[in-house]
């Protein structure tokens, strides 16, 4: 009996010796973590990466659709209607070409302070419309074409204008690299003799028509609808160029000022149209 009880007493009172396992049990905790993080890096190696979505690319814009040129010109002045006709430029602010009359700068003091307007004013660009305008004696002024040269020249020399584009008095004559054309056989030789002295001679498409009143003959709508009608059925000397001629000498009242001004300002509401100078024309040299 004592030798059993005493058995049982050092199986229950003896303390278990755990140090002996330690080393068995960092081991363990060591080859777990590496099992752990091998298995995480495999995890993470599948789920980070993302399949990117391809969107469709943009379609480019469409390139702006080319306008048409408007050229709006004036002959004849400085005269009694320019002043008028520089009030609605400066109102519309829109670029426009003057053909001046050499003669016409000298006439009166009141033309020297209009030219010196059109000398400062950033939407006139001027141009040579000759210095006598042939006195309006058309047939023998074109009949001599050295004196047509040097009636130009004049022009060009006394009011030194920086450009060389010219007008023909009385006729509609082009001359420029893409255009020869010539309304009078017999003014033909002028104008060649123009051309090679270095000018380049600008005729027109459309003309703003006035009476022996000199009352415009047409309205503003109606010459609207003349510019898109040539435009349309290509009846211009270049496509989507139009070159509108005009006089001064028109715009001396109220009502016909304000007829330009309502063509100026329909002209500028149209988008398909842009209106340049004269001396942005294609082909001139």
């Amino acid at each position: 009996m004592n030798q059993n009880v005493s058995s049982s007493a050092d199986d229950e009172g003896e303390p278990v010796n755990l140090t002996r396992y330690l080393p068995h049990f960092f081991l363990l905790l060591f080859f777990s973590s590496c099992s752990y993080s091998k298995v995480n890096n495999e995890l993470v190696s599948i789920v980070l990466p993302v399949t990117e979505s391809k969107l469709p690319a943009a379609k480019p814009a469409p390139p702006p659709k080319k306008k048409k040129k408007l050229y709006i010109t004036f002959d004849d002045g400085p005269n009694k209607g320019t002043r008028n006709v520089l009030q609605v430029l400066n109102e519309e602010q829109v670029p426009v070409s003057f053909f001046v009359v050499g003669e016409h700068v000298y006439g009166s003091r009141e033309q020297q302070v209009t030219w010196d307007s059109l000398q400062h004013n950033a939407w006139v660009e001027i141009c040579n419309h000759s210095y006598t305008h042939a006195h309006n004696k058309f047939s023998k002024f074109y009949s001599n074409d050295t004196a047509v040269v040097a009636d130009f020249e004049r022009t060009q020399d006394s009011l030194q204008l920086n450009n060389r584009i010219v007008r023909t008095p009385g006729r509609n004559m082009w001359r420029t690299t893409t255009i020869n054309a010539s309304d009078i056989a017999k003014s033909k030789a002028a104008a060649d003799s123009l051309y090679s002295n270095g000018f380049v001679v600008m005729g027109w498409d459309l003309e703003w028509h006035y009476n022996d009143s000199m009352k415009l003959k047409q309205s503003s709508a109606e010459l609207i609808q003349q510019v898109d009608s040539m435009l349309v059925y290509n009846k211009t000397k270049t496509p989507d160029h139009i070159v509108l001629l005009t006089h001064d000498q028109t715009f001396v009242d109220s009502i016909s000022t304000a007829s330009l001004r309502n063509f100026i300002k329909q002209m500028k509401t149209k988008q398909e149209y842009e209106i340049e100078f004269i001396s942005r024309y294609p082909g001139l040299k």
